[in-house]
């Protein structure tokens, strides 16, 4: 695992943390670049979890990293999670146990905080798979396999604006979102889900979900307004190659 820094102008505070795919992963090794690092706030781009339905208890408490992760994040910095594509299977009765340790979730909508002057409102994007989910079976259990599938393909958009003034820093787990999101306002978009393309070739990603080969978004800085973490773990049997996993710090970009 690697640590990557970003140099953002603009940025409010000091230091972001940006998280995504954690997937179940050893966290120890995440925490301590934490601690290290001070981040002000702690931004967890989705996927907390690897999406298998449990045979029986909780998701939570099959894959136990998870509560142990999210507690040392927040006994560190505040730390804020929007909604992944493997998040959509958590059951209503997981996410009470993830409120406990702290995070704030952001689930279609802002959190705001006041750094002196300064209001930094904080929005997490939730995944068109957790809006299916929801759509189409009951979240008070986990999903059927064979579940008959609703309709949808896109995100939920209509509550990011309008937002009062000041610093928009939004989570949005899949970075092909940007094209939906690039003309609103959003001053820095925080993402993941690629896993950096899987394998790197000329430092750009291979493959990656919902964009297929050669994507446009699969780690690093774009438009100077959205960052894509290659993640923290691998979920596929297809090794990773020249694409290490990593810590993100954004750092305030000083003259």
């Amino acid at each position: 695992m690697r640590e990557t820094v970003y140099k953002v102008t603009g940025l409010p505070v000091e230091k972001i943390a940006l998280l995504g795919d954690f997937h179940n992963t050893e966290y120890e090794p995440i925490l301590t670049s934490l601690r290290r690092n001070a981040p002000f706030i702690i931004c967890i781009s989705g996927d907390i979890c690897y999406a298998d339905i449990p045979e029986s208890g909780l998701l939570v408490e099959e894959q136990k990293n998870i509560i142990p992760f999210l507690s040392g994040c927040t006994s560190i910095a505040p730390a804020f999670l929007s909604l992944g594509n493997h998040d959509a299977v958590f059951c209503d009765e997981d996410w009470e146990k993830i409120r406990d340790t702290g995070v704030v979730i952001l689930d279609n909508e802002w959190y705001q905080i006041t750094v002196g002057d300064q209001k930094i409102f904080i929005g997490g994007l939730t995944s068109h798979y957790v809006l299916e989910r929801r759509a189409s079976s009951d979240t008070s259990t986990y999903p059927d396999r064979d579940r008959e599938r609703a309709d949808l393909s896109s995100p939920d958009l209509s509550w990011i604006e309008p937002v009062p003034e000041g610093f928009k820093l939004l989570l949005s787990h899949q970075p092909e979102y940007w094209d939906q999101l690039r003309n609103l306002s959003v001053d820095l978009c925080l993402s993941a889900h690629a896993h950096g393309g899987q394998w790197r070739i000329f430092n750009h990603g291979v493959f990656a979900p919902g964009q297929g080969f050669w994507p446009r978004y699969s780690k690093g800085l774009y438009d100077d307004r959205m960052i894509v973490t290659a993640g923290l773990s691998n979920t596929t049997r297809i090794p990773r190659l020249f694409n290490p996993t990593e810590v993100v710090y954004i750092e305030k970009q000083k003259y």
